[in-house]
């Protein structure tokens, strides 16, 4: 549920979930390299898949791209900055709807439960 209500509030926006990890990556990093941000991305998507949304970004006047190839800077605009905010805010908002009535000490066990059982299956 938390999943579905999260990938509304994107697609309502024109967001895929790859789009706005792809944004909030170029946000978090400052500026960063294509090299750098499909390393991350790998297992979801593939070199053309990134470039795609990278170019979207630049004609939306939130990136901008400086050099060629992997080595290529990205650097996020004011315009894309605001972007991610805005994004970001929403998102924010379904996580404290979801949190309603749980404990940060609550939160945090169901975290490390959920790790255990992942490594348990590792």
């Amino acid at each position: 549920m938390i999943t579905k209500r999260v990938n509304q509030v994107l697609q309502d926006h024109g967001f895929t979930r790859f789009r706005w990890q792809i944004l909030n990556i170029l946000y978090e990093t400052g500026t960063t390299t294509r090299s750098n941000v499909l390393e991350t991305m790998k297992t979801f998507i593939d070199a053309d898949q990134l470039d795609e949304i990278l170019d979207g970004f630049v004609q939306e006047g939130w990136l901008v791209k400086r050099g060629d190839g992997e080595v290529t800077a990205l650097v996020l605009t004011n315009a894309g900055k605001a972007e991610r905010e805005a994004i970001f805010q929403l998102q924010s908002e379904v996580r404290r709807r979801a949190m309603r009535g749980i404990s940060d000490q609550e939160y945090t066990t169901v975290l490390d439960v959920l790790q255990r059982m992942v490594n348990n299956l590792e």
